[in-house]
């Protein structure tokens, strides 16, 4: 009777290990696979039918075809020199045909020329984006004194100059993306 059950255990550990090893050597030369969907990848890389990549991209105001993406359009912006703090807003249209959540959007900011910390920037609160429909979005920032210093030492005459983000953190949907090398934003007036 143990024989019985020592095969019947056997049976049962082989019916279980058999099948999810069969799956990590198919996986083993991306394990992230296993737990990541190839289209979260594609979404990430740009590959997407889901999202357009950046050549879908417009940064005009105008209407828009049905699943092209539209980049964020200035509205206002304020700065408070005495708390060294900002906010931008802008005005985000998403065409897509299925309602965001944007629950953060942080970064650091960096000069590009001196690769030089610059200050941070990051969304207040969730926001919500209707499908279809054009949302407000506020990003509030600070910078530090050393920023400044930097900017009057190494900047000194200039009216501004180019930032990238560093470290960007963004989950929409709860799809967290991170992007640590600099992501350019342009050339941006301080004065």
């Amino acid at each position: 009777m143990q024989a019985l059950g020592i095969v019947l255990l056997l049976i049962s550990i082989g019916t279980v290990v058999g099948p999810v090893g069969a799956v990590v050597i198919m996986y083993r030369d991306n394990l992230a696979q296993l737990v990541v969907p190839p289209e979260i990848n594609d979404i990430i890389s740009g590959n997407s039918n889901l999202i357009p990549n950046s050549g879908s991209f417009s940064n005009q105001s105008g209407s828009s075809e049905e699943g092209q993406f539209i980049l964020p359009v200035f509205v206002d912006a304020q700065v408070d020199n005495v708390s060294r703090t900002f906010s931008v807003t802008v005005d985000f249209t998403n065409s897509l045909g299925f309602n965001l959540t944007l629950k953060t959007l942080s970064a650091e900011l960096q000069c590009v020329q001196h690769s030089y910390p610059l200050g941070t920037v990051e969304t207040n609160g969730v926001i919500e984006i209707p499908a279809n429909e054009t949302t407000r979005i506020t990003v509030s920032g600070s910078w530090t004194q050393d920023a400044e210093n930097h900017f009057a030492t190494d900047h000194s005459g200039a009216n501004g100059l180019d930032v990238s983000l560093v470290n960007a953190m963004i989950n929409v949907n709860d799809i967290v993306v991170t992007e640590p090398g600099p992501i350019s934003i342009g050339y941006v007036p301080v004065v």
